[in-house]
């Protein structure tokens, strides 16, 4: 998220810079619930106190108004075809999404 979140920071500096100002905050999906209530949460918990810098600076974004941290929904989630054992149709409907064909026999 912190690399992703610099590369938005990165970009809208950018277009600023060519004299076009966004206009609404950029969204930073992220699939992590703990991460994103981690970064909108200013409250300092003693379980937190291994996070380092990255998480400072998401949360810095955040509340400059640069993005924001909505959570992707769990049907749309893409990733899920690599890491979980899904249905039938499941594998059918993300691989459709990656655009992955199937290959003829033929060839």
């Amino acid at each position: 998220m912190s690399a992703a979140c610099s590369e938005i920071v990165w970009l809208r500096g950018l277009i600023s810079e060519l004299r076009f100002p966004p206009t609404a905050p950029a969204p930073l999906h992220g699939d992590n619930t703990s991460a994103i209530q981690i970064a909108v949460n200013p409250i300092y918990h003693e379980r937190t106190k291994h996070i380092e810098v990255d998480c400072h600076y998401i949360r810095e974004a955040f509340t400059r108004g640069v993005i924001t941290l909505p959570h992707p929904n769990i049907d749309l989630q893409i990733a899920d075809a690599f890491r979980k054992a899904l249905t039938r149709q499941r594998p059918k409907f993300l691989s459709s999404k990656l655009m992955l064909l199937d290959l003829p026999a033929s060839i």
